[in-house]
């Protein structure tokens, strides 16, 4: 038997209450990592939006996610070493990853301001891709880092909420009200703030 053929058959042998109870989970956690509902909802617009995905943007990564897992071509099911909640999560956060990366290469490049720039972000997404382990972990730790490290200002909140839902400049000052140079200004500020913490993030 291969291992394919044991993980189909560990997934045929759940009860419904354990799958459904990993759906709920799987769905919490894909609400709450696109912060669902709140005021930085990042399913409004950019890689998560409707428009992009062709769905609603939950719908679509609870599908997917569950049908990796279960395609018999899918991901393996490390079963020894993670729940059916925990794989899917991890399934979940693969497919939210990849939706950013393509979805900024089609977006406007942009200049290089400082030596370290936010651009390398795109470097740790495309490590992300190749091996998911550990670096999805990095990916998730400089988002989250850059929401705290902006949290005291503002417009600097705001901008960094909508560059990881990948909206592009232009857009970002139309809904901020502020000429296109300062939106830059707002670019640098983060990447100053976030050099910082460079040593962490790419250990």
């Amino acid at each position: 038997m291969t291992r394919r053929e044991i993980v189909l058959n560990k997934l045929q042998a759940l009860s419904s209450e354990e799958v459904s109870d990993a759906i709920k989970q799987l769905t919490h956690h894909i609400s709450a990592r696109l912060r669902l509902h709140s005021l930085f909802d990042r399913t409004k617009s950019g890689a998560h939006g409707e428009k992009n995905l062709g769905m609603n943007a939950i719908d679509y990564y609870v599908g997917e996610s569950i049908k990796r897992l279960y395609d018999p071509k899918g991901w393996d099911w490390k079963f020894e070493s993670y729940t059916l909640s925990e794989q899917l999560i991890r399934i979940a956060n693969k497919l939210i990853s990849d939706k950013v990366a393509n979805f900024k290469k089609k977006q406007q490049n942009l200049p290089v301001i400082d030596e370290w720039d936010v651009s390398e972000i795109h470097n740790i997404n495309q490590i992300a891709q190749e091996n998911i382990e550990g670096n999805e972990e990095v990916y998730s730790k400089l988002i989250d880092l850059a929401f705290e490290v902006s949290k005291d200002d503002d417009d600097l909140h705001y901008f960094t909420c909508r560059y990881f839902e990948s909206a592009d400049y232009p857009l970002i000052a139309t809904e901020m009200s502020l000429p296109i140079n300062q939106v830059y200004v707002l670019r640098k500020k983060l990447i100053r703030r976030l050099s910082n913490y460079k040593p962490i993030l790419t250990v």
